[in-house]
């Protein structure tokens, strides 16, 4: 699994190198503003920026985005406990009125002033939350209605960007304070669960253990993932049959975590791009073994690919694509760094006026097809029991695996993943189970560990008696 880094960079100065590795709308008001939105029910699409003073605002006119993304860091804020920085505040507020109108602001609110930690780290979690709360709190009062929703630290799963991480317990300390301080200032705000490394739904769930729920009104999620060059199609699964955090469908997973939890929030990917590079990948498992990215025209494709699969999960309201313009070594944007727009600026622009126009199934979640020769359903049978079954995959097969009563007798591998795979076996086995009823399972697995089952009804029959022969008489 790629290992995932992030640069929440200063809005004085062009982001360092960077990783490729939503809560409810801000009330009617913010609704009624989104005048170019997608299909009913699917991701409202935005753009990420640096800070203030890199905001691109004509091409962020020209793609017609609703929600635009940027970081604040506290330290930079306030320098000194209590000393309020006048030239930052004044600089978002030129950023907010510059913006076109009806944009949806989302400020990610990050890092820690050495003054508050001890630290030079500034990466290193708040010492106090409430030195956190009463900065972000001043900011929400500040702000007003003018921002739409605050996102409390950024990848706090991620020992890069919270040190000591992961602490799902400490990051929920930090939640309880923040939370009441943006309701208090603004209740219209909408805090987010900070965007995580991935879709990180471990993480969620130690929020939950933590006693995190009701603190938050969304969870964040960042699918730009490190050398990722994989369809939004595309999925891995763990050992656990769960969809890799690294997966872009694994949102899915985080939503399931919440509904676990009996918490129906919604999920704001806030990041998500993949890279348009050739250059060998340098970071993470498969550093030196692979291309860092993907081609421009596949940039474009995977992008209105992901907008297909969030357009059939309504609870994903929110995707940002990180960033809008390439930044240095990051170049996941939709304009190049000297301003030329890339073909994925024209599909974002496509989806904003005419929202999902494809209508290809959004990742195969659909096991391999079982074919049984023998045994026939309902059979009876006495002796040893023959077994032929065939399993079928475009995805290619993994394994089959048969089971009496949920018990294995055999698997079948494919360690090529071959489109079709057989198991064949004259079982002796079924010798001396016990008479009557069993169920036969003939269990599939594809690639991506789909998995496909099909059951069948034998029954062992008793041996026929045996007949006396009769004795003849004279």
């Amino acid at each position: 699994m790629a290992i995932k880094h992030f640069t929440a960079g200063r809005p004085s100065a062009a982001w360092p190198a960077r990783r490729l590795p939503v809560c409810l709308l801000a009330g009617l008001a913010t609704l009624a503003a989104m005048t170019a939105a997608p299909s009913a029910g699917a991701a409202e699409p935005g753009v990420a920026i640096p800070g203030p003073n890199a905001l691109h605002i004509a091409d962020i006119k020209a793609v017609g985005t609703h929600w635009v993304r940027m970081f604040v860091t506290w330290p930079d804020i306030e320098p000194a406990r209590g000393a309020y920085s006048a030239s930052w505040l004044t600089s978002y507020d030129q950023a907010l009125s510059q913006l076109p109108p009806g944009t949806n602001v989302i400020l990610d609110v990050v890092d820690s002033p050495q003054w508050e930690t001890g630290a030079a780290n500034e990466h290193s979690p708040p010492a106090n939350p409430q030195d956190y709360a009463h900065m972000i709190g001043m900011l929400a009062q500040h702000f007003g209605s003018r921002v739409a929703a605050y996102e409390i630290w950024n990848e706090e799963d991620a020992s890069a960007w919270w040190t000591g991480a992961p602490d799902p317990g400490a990051y929920v300390r930090l939640l309880k304070a923040a939370y009441p301080a943006v309701k208090a200032a603004e209740p219209s705000a909408t805090v987010v669960l900070g965007g995580l490394t991935g879709n990180d739904f471990q993480f969620v769930e130690g929020v939950y253990a933590a006693g995190g729920k009701g603190f938050f009104d969304a969870v964040g999620v960042h699918t730009d993932t490190a050398c990722n060059k994989l369809s939004p199609y595309d999925f891995l699964r763990g050992s656990d049959n769960r969809l890799i955090t690294d997966s872009f469908l694994a949102y899915r997973e985080v939503h399931s975590t919440m509904i676990a939890h009996g918490d129906d929030k919604p999920i704001w990917m806030t990041e998500m791009s993949w890279r348009t590079t050739s250059a060998t990948c340098n970071e993470g498992a498969w550093a030196g073994q692979t291309a860092a990215g993907v081609s421009e025209e596949t940039q474009a494709s995977y992008l209105r690919q992901a907008y297909h699969c969030l357009a059939q999960n309504p609870y994903v309201q929110v995707a940002l694509w990180f960033p809008i313009h390439d930044e240095g070594s990051t170049v996941s944007g939709l304009v190049r760094a000297d301003g030329s727009r890339k073909p994925s600026f024209t599909a974002m622009r496509d989806y904003v006026k005419n929202g999902d126009q494809l209508s290809e199934p959004c990742g195969n979640f659909t096991g391999p097809k079982i074919t049984v020769g023998s045994p026939f359903d309902h059979i009876k049978y006495r002796g040893p029991l023959p077994i032929h079954v065939l399993a079928k995959s475009s995805q290619g097969v993994f394994r089959i695996r048969l089971e009496v009563d949920g018990h294995l007798i055999r698997n079948y591998d494919g360690s090529n993943y071959p489109d079709t795979l057989s198991g064949v076996l004259h079982w002796q086995g079924a010798k001396h189970i016990s008479f009557g009823r069993h169920v036969l399972s003939f269990i599939a697995y594809d690639k991506e560990r789909n998995v496909s089952r099909l059951n069948l009804a034998v029954y062992h029959a008793r041996p026929k008696p045996k007949h006396r022969r009769r004795r003849a008489h004279h």
